[in-house]
This record gives C-alpha cells, sequence and structure tokens, in this order.
C-alpha cells in the first residue's frame, strides 16, 4: 500500500527538509554535525518506509506497522510542509514587493515575518490535529439519525429502520484496538434497527484480516436479518498473487467467512421482505466502480422477477455508480453507499474528497430517488479521523402524507 504514494513519501521526506535547510539551518550553525543531525528525522523515516515496503505492507500482521509508519511520517514531515508552504509564500511576496530586501537592523521584513508566524502556527496545529485524529478520533463512533420520505413506500413499512453503516476495514484494527469491533458491534445492535446493511469493506486487503473477530461479528443481529455486499478491499485487489487462482480462492473464502456471521451476502441479488400484503426489497450489488475499482455491478440481475414499481432499498459500495449507471437505469427509491470514508476529514461540512467524487457524504436527492453515502465506520492505511466521525446511520423510511383531494366545484 506505502509504495502507491510512494512518490508522496519521498516528496514530502525531501522538498520540505531542502527548503528548511537552505532557507534557516545553514545560516544558523556550521557545526557539520548540527547540520546532519537536521536530516536524520527523515533518513530513519526513508529506512522504516523502505523495510515495510519490502516485507509487504499488506498482509494483516504487518498493517499495524503502517498505522505507527503513517503517524511518524505525517507528525514529522506535514509540520515542516505547511511551514515550507507558508514561509515560501512570505519569501515569495517580500522578492516581487522589496526584491528581497531587509529591514535598515538586518530583519527579515514584515511579509516574511507574518507569513512565517502563520507557517508555525499551521505546524504546530497540525501536530495537535494529527494526534486528535489517532488517539481520539477514530474511537470517536456517532450515531447519524436520519429520515428520508417517499410517496409509494408501503404502508406497513411507514417506520422502518435500517442501521446503515460502512467501510469497516477491520484491518486497520489490528494495531491493538481489536476491542473497537466489539464496540461498534454493541453499537448498531443498541439502534434496535429492523435491518442492519453493511455496504462494503470489510478487510483492508484478503480474508485473513478476520482471524479473531468471528466472536464479535457473529453478534450483529436484527430482526429482518444483517445483509452486506463486497466493497473493492474486498476483492483481494491490492496484493500480488503468483496465481490468479489464489486470488480467487480468497476472495471466495472472505464471502465464505462472512455468510459464516450469519450474514446474508448479496452479490447482484435481492431478497423481499414482507408485512402482511406489503413487501420490500432489499438489494445489494457487487462493487461498481471507475478505474481502477471493480465494475461488477449487474441492475438488470439483481432486480430480475421484480416489477419496476418495487420499493427497493439498494445497497452498492462507491457513490458513483448512482448517477453513473443507478439513475439512468432504474427507479430504485433509496441507494446506500459507502467508500469515501468523507476522507476521514471534514471541516465545516466540507473536505477535499469533494475535489474528487460528486456525491460524497450523506444524502443526495434526484426526483424520487436519495443516495444516502456513509461517511464510513473504519479507517484504511492511516487510522485517523476528525470531523468526519466514524458513523452508524440510521435511516427511518417515512411514507410521505397523500394531500386532501382539492374540493369539487358545487
Amino acid at each position: 500500500m506505502l509504495l502507491r504514494i510512494l512518490l508522496l513519501i519521498v516528496l514530502l521526506l525531501v522538498l520540505p527538509d531542502t527548503y528548511i535547510y537552505i532557507m534557516y539551518i545553514r545560516r544558523w550553525t556550521k557545526q557539520w554535525w548540527l547540520r546532519a543531525l537536521w536530516w536524520m528525522p527523515s533518513l530513519l523515516l526513508a529506512i522504516a518506509a523502505a523495510v515495510i515496503i519490502s516485507s509487504n505492507d499488506m498482509k494483516p500482521e504487518h498493517q499495524p506497522w503502517v498505522s505507527i509508519f503513517m503517524f511518524a511520517f505525517l507528525a514529522c514531515c506535514a509540520p515542516k510542509a505547511l511551514f515550507m508552504l507558508m514561509d515560501g509564500i512570505g519569501q515569495g511576496i517580500n522578492w516581487m514587493v522589496t526584491g528581497g530586501a531587509k529591514t535598515r537592523e538586518g530583519y527579515d521584513c514584515i511579509f516574511v515575518r507574518i507569513f512565517r508566524i502563520i507557517g508555525m502556527a499551521l505546524a504546530l496545529f497540525s501536530i495537535g490535529l494529527l494526534c486528535f485524529g489517532y488517539f481520539i478520533g477514530r474511537h470517536h463512533y456517532v450515531v447519524h439519525q436520519q429520515t428520508f420520505f417517499f410517496p409509494d413506500l408501503p404502508k406497513r413499512f411507514d417506520g422502518y429502520r435500517i442501521a446503515h453503516f460502512s467501510d469497516m476495514h477491520i484491518g486497520t484494527l489490528r494495531d491493538g484496538n481489536e476491542a473497537d469491533a466489539r464496540t461498534i458491534v454493541d453499537l448498531i445492535n443498541a439502534q434496535q434497527c429492523d435491518a442492519i446493511l453493511f455496504t462494503g469493506d470489510l478487510v483492508n486487503h484478503q480474508s485473513a484480516e478476520l482471524d479473531g473477530f468471528r466472536r464479535d461479528l457473529n453478534k450483529l443481529h436484527a430482526p429482518d436479518g444483517v445483509y452486506a455486499v463486497m466493497g473493492n478491499h474486498d476483492y483481494s485487489m491490492y496484493l500480488d498473487y503468483p496465481d490468479e487462482k489464489d486470488r480467487e480462492a480468497d476472495v471466495l473464502e472472505l464471502q465464505r467467512r462472512i455468510r459464516s456471521y450469519g450474514w446474508t451476502l448479496l452479490l447482484n441479488d435481492h431478497r423481499v421482505l414482507r408485512r402482511g400484503k406489503d413487501s420490500l426489497i432489499i438489494a445489494g450489488v457487487e462493487n461498481d466502480g471507475n478505474p481502477p475499482w471493480p465494475s461488477l455491478g449487474d441492475l438488470p440481475k439483481t432486480m430480475k422477477g421484480l416489477k419496476r414499481s418495487c420499493f427497493t432499498v439498494l445497497m452498492s459500495h462507491d457513490p458513483t455508480h448512482w448517477r453513473r449507471k443507478i439513475l439512468p437505469q432504474s427507479s430504485i427509491q433509496l441507494t446506500l453507499s459507502g467508500h469515501t470514508h468523507a476522507g476521514q476529514f471534514k471541516v465545516f461540512g466540507w473536505s477535499p474528497v469533494a475535489f474528487v467524487y460528486q456525491e460524497w457524504s450523506g444524502a443526495y436527492t434526484e426526483g424520487n430517488q436519495i443516495l444516502n453515502v456513509s461517511d464510513g465506520i473504519g479507517a484504511v492505511m492511516f487510522p485517523f479521523r476528525f470531523g468526519a466521525w466514524p458513523e452508524v446511520n440510521v435511516i427511518t423510511l417515512r411514507r410521505t402524507p397523500s394531500l386532501p383531494s382539492p374540493a369539487s366545484n358545487p
């Protein structure tokens, strides 16, 4: 996994250190050993990255090291990168306005000093933010209550409650936080919903990550059952296998384990829930995303044998599936997704992930069709959460009240 962001790691290790060394370190000291000391943290991080990557960082037993490395890497590099950015802006303004001149006393001009202070403040703030998100935010589980109204919801399902959760990424909990699996299960069960729907990414890379979690996951229950689909991480697509059959075998093993917990795994399939003469469809497609994510969803197969007007709750891991295929090809009333994690970082309702996904957090409506994107309950690679807290969505389905018929003319 670290190999996929190797260029970013190298840039963050080299550029801030080089900038600060040229602009400050070599001016402050002539001692070679002090100058060399400046490079030591980044050198150690580079060695750690090389060791982790060479030992296959995607194995379940190695994932705790990835989490620890990412925390140390960001805590070291992010503050320096922010300082470099702000200080560079100040230096640039100074060159444009004064040609790089200093004050008569030999001090840097006001522009440089102001942006330097801002850079230092941002650097300190980033360290506090990283520590909070890593040690506290990732465990700050919340319940998000939502109510959706539909004119065609069957009467006997008015008030039906669904617990929706997504992106558990259970391998990330193997860094000493295995007890969080029980916390998540207990939180979901405590909502006492009619059904529980999980929209994919149970693991990070392979089925073996589930070792030791059977007792907890087996306790998840609801009167109408627990339903699940697979996300992109569940297809073992991030590991290199000598034989493609080994990959397929691991995917089948993951599916076997999910079913062994008593969950109903829907692979382009559906189930019908009945209340007297009324019915509600719980459907699920395989992951259907833009490249490089797997695109295996088959809506016609999923809805085979059903009337187009049937009220349907569809689980589809990737929210881009909604606009690409679900809206143009169906009248499915409610689609539940995950995948984005809301970037695991949200400030005032915004996240940088909004630059990548049109629908990335919360509810979106087109006519009578709704997409709800969960922020997810786990974390991948870097176990950090701020603002985009790990969540369980409790969705209440409500029937839109019928409007009174207009009075007839006398």
